[in-house]
């Protein structure tokens, strides 16, 4: 199944989560490499992983979308990442605040390519489908400034900054985006999640 609002779906396959994906998504999130805007993040067990297969099978239970599986397609191949390459996670998932999470998590052979807006767009784009009165919501660490500018080109905007709870290095903030103002209880409870 391949989700048809990124803006050239030629270039990217993105299909829902499933066990099978288990060990790919391991690879990616057990790289050092794709964590270094936050070190302590990287999974050292697939039961990691697997949370991460979990909880976006259940959004799509719940809520008919959640993190996709990216592929790179044919017309976003070359020699250093064929067709049918498994690229790394992209989607939204429902948070226990009631609003969409966008995130995504790449290898860093897909970097520089464009690959994050197209996934970010979809997923904002699937997001408004699924349910508009949600808040679609992103969050970035400010040493990550290329995140951001994937969150903004998602149509989302800063809506608050301050401290690190996810053990990031010292000096490092917590921004969270928005397309929209979000409720005092919405904010709060996405602050207090790290």
């Amino acid at each position: 199944m391949t989700f048809e609002s990124t803006p050239d779906p030629r270039r990217l396959s993105l299909s829902p989560l499933t066990p099978a994906d288990l060990e790919l998504v391991f690879q990616v999130f057990s790289d050092p490499d794709t964590w270094q805007h936050l070190p302590v993040g990287r999974h050292k067990t697939r039961e990691e992983s697997k949370t991460i297969v979990d909880a976006s099978m259940s959004s799509m239970r719940e809520h008919k979308i959640g993190q996709w599986a990216v592929r790179v397609a044919d017309q976003g191949a070359d020699d250093a990442l064929t067709a049918g390459t498994f690229i790394g996670t992209g989607g939204v998932n429902m948070t226990p605040a009631l609003v969409w999470n966008l995130g995504y998590r790449l290898s860093p052979a897909a970097w520089g390519r464009g690959y994050a807006t197209e996934i970010a767009l979809a997923a904002v784009a699937g997001a408004r489908i699924h349910n508009d009165s949600v808040p679609i919501t992103a969050r970035v660490l400010s040493n990550n400034p290329a995140s951001a500018r994937v969150a903004v080109r998602a149509g989302l905007r800063k809506v608050w900054e301050g401290p690190s709870t996810t053990g990031a290095a010292a000096g490092i903030s917590r921004e969270i985006f928005s397309d929209r103002d979000l409720g005092d209880d919405a904010l709060h409870s996405l602050i207090e999640a790290g």
